[in-house]
C-alpha cells in the first residue's frame, strides 16, 4: 500500500518537436521572430468574427475552460496543438483529462511501449516554461528530486483517475473509518517521503490534489471506458493563419474511479501538484497566505514561522471531510474571513498556547489582552451531534485528528510518527 508522490515517467521540451507561435525554446525567452508571430496570434484572434468564435467555444464569447486565446503576455500561453486523434512525438492523444492555470492534462496513448500503454501528459504555458527556465520552478525541483530529468515543459506521468474531490462511494457521501483510515495512510507515506527524502512542503494539500490510482489492468479497463464515454468538444475547430493546425476547445472528462471498476476496499491514491511546494528547511513568514483558506494552519494565518508541520494540520482536516464530508473550520471561500477561522479553531481545539501567540506577528490582529470566550465544543462532540460516524470509533478518529490539529506547530507530530500512530495500525 505504499504511496509515493506522483512521479513523472519522463520529461521533454514540447518546442523541440512542435513549434507553435506562442512556445519558445526552453533556452530563451521569445525571440523577435517568435515575438512577431505572437502578435499574429493575438492580432488575428481579435479580428475574427465573434460568432465565428463563439462557434468554435460551443456558444461561449470567452473559452469555457482554459484560455486557450490567451498569450504568454497575457500570463499563459497554453499549448494549442493538442486535440483527440494527433500526436506529440510517440504519444497519442487520446482524451482532455483537466485543465489548470499553468498547464492542461491530456490522456495519451504510449506507442513506443512494448505493451498498451497509457500516460498523462501535463503540457505547461509558456509563462510556467518560463519558471523553468529561471530556476522558479518549485514542482519542477520536487520532481527532479524524486526521478532526475532535464529542464524542459511537459510531464509524462502515470495515468490516474479521478480526485478525491470527485470521487463519492455509491449511493453514500462520505467514507467510512477503514477506509479514512487507509487514505489518510497512504497520504502520510506520500507526504513522509516528501518532507524527509525531498526536503519539500507540499503547502497545497486538498482533496483536489489527491488522485486515486486505476485498478489494474489499467489500458484494458481504459479502453473500455472510452469506447463507450468517446472525448467530446465544446465547438468547430478554429482555423487561424497563425496556427498551423486548427485549435480544438475539448472538454475536460477525467476518468471515474468506479466505472474503471475500482472498489473503496483497494483503493490507492496519488499526491499531486506541486507548484506551490516550498523547500522544508527554510521556515517562512510573511508574503502571500499558503494553504487553501479553509484548510490553513493558524500559523500561516498569523505569520508564524511555519514549515512542513502546515501539510499535517491539512491532514487533520482531510480526515474530517473524509469522514464527515464537512469542513472543520466551514465556511463561505468568498466571503472567507480570519476571524472566524481562528474562531472555528478555538472552538474545536480551544484557546491557543500563550508562547505560540507571542510568536506570531499577527497575533495583535486578532487577539487582545482579555482574550476570547468562545465555547469550547470538542471533536468528539461535533462527531456524535453529526452522526456520521459510529460511536466506538468516534474516541480514536478524534484523537488522531486532534494530532494532526495540534495548535502548536512545534508540538505537532510529523508524518512519520503520525504512521506509527495505534489508530492507523
Amino acid at each position: 500500500m505504499f504511496v509515493t508522490p506522483y512521479l513523472p515517467r519522463r520529461t521533454f521540451s514540447l518546442s523541440k518537436l512542435l513549434r507553435r507561435p506562442h512556445t519558445y525554446s526552453p533556452q530563451k525567452m521569445p525571440n523577435k521572430l517568435q515575438q512577431a508571430a505572437l502578435q499574429s496570434f493575438e492580432e488575428e484572434v481579435k479580428a475574427t468574427d465573434p460568432k465565428i468564435l463563439a462557434a468554435s467555444m460551443g456558444g461561449n464569447d470567452q473559452p469555457p475552460e482554459e484560455p486557450l486565446l490567451a498569450t504568454f503576455e497575457e500570463g499563459f500561453g497554453y499549448f494549442t496543438d493538442a486535440a483527440v486523434g494527433r500526436s506529440l512525438k510517440q504519444y497519442h492523444f487520446a482524451r482532455k483529462l483537466g485543465w489548470a492555470g499553468s498547464s492542461s492534462v491530456w490522456l495519451a496513448l504510449d506507442t513506443s511501449a512494448k505493451t498498451r500503454t497509457y500516460v498523462a501528459m501535463k503540457l505547461l504555458t509558456t509563462q510556467a516554461t518560463a519558471q523553468v527556465v529561471s530556476g522558479n520552478s518549485p514542482e519542477y525541483d520536487v520532481y527532479r528530486k524524486i526521478n532526475a530529468a532535464g529542464a524542459h515543459i511537459c510531464f509524462v506521468t502515470d495515468t490516474l483517475s479521478t480526485s478525491l474531490a470527485a470521487l463519492r462511494p455509491p449511493e453514500q457521501n462520505r467514507f467510512t473509518v477503514s477506509i479514512a483510515k487507509r487514505i489518510t495512510k497512504q497520504i502520510l507515506l506520500a507526504l513522509d517521503y516528501l518532507h524527509r527524502e525531498c526536503g519539500y512542503i507540499h503547502t497545497d494539500l486538498k482533496s483536489e490534489n489527491i488522485l486515486v490510482d486505476i485498478p489494474q489492468p489499467t489500458a484494458p479497463r481504459i479502453d473500455e471506458y472510452i469506447q463507450s464515454n468517446p472525448a467530446s468538444i465544446y465547438g468547430l475547430p478554429l482555423n487561424l493563419k497563425s496556427l498551423s493546425l486548427p485549435l480544438v476547445f475539448s472538454r475536460s472528462q477525467a476518468l471515474p474511479y468506479f466505472d474503471l471498476g475500482g472498489t473503496l476496499e483497494n483503493i490507492s491514491v496519488r499526491l499531486v501538484d506541486y507548484s506551490e511546494a516550498t523547500l522544508a528547511d527554510n521556515p517562512q513568514r510573511g508574503g502571500s497566505y499558503r494553504q487553501p483558506s479553509i484548510l490553513r494552519a493558524p500559523e500561516v494565518t498569523l505569520r508564524y514561522p511555519w514549515s512542513s508541520a502546515i501539510d499535517i494540520w491539512t491532514v487533520g482536516c482531510l480526515l474530517f471531510e473524509l469522514l464527515t464530508e464537512r469542513q472543520i473550520c466551514n465556511q463561505d471561500t468568498e466571503n472567507y474571513s480570519h476571524d472566524l477561522h481562528l474562531q472555528y479553531i478555538e472552538e474545536a481545539l480551544g484557546p491557543f498556547p500563550l508562547e505560540f501567540l507571542q510568536g506570531c506577528e499577527d497575533r495583535d490582529k486578532y487577539f487582545d489582552k482579555e482574550g476570547d470566550d468562545f465555547e469550547h465544543i470538542s471533536i468528539e462532540a461535533i462527531l456524535q451531534t453529526l452522526q456520521v460516524v459510529d460511536e466506538g470509533d468516534i474516541p480514536g478518529a478524534a484523537a488522531f485528528m486532534r494530532r494532526c490539529l495540534t495548535l502548536d506547530p512545534k508540538l505537532r507530530p510529523s508524518a512519520q510518527e503520525l504512521l506509527k500512530d495505534n489508530w492507523l495500525v
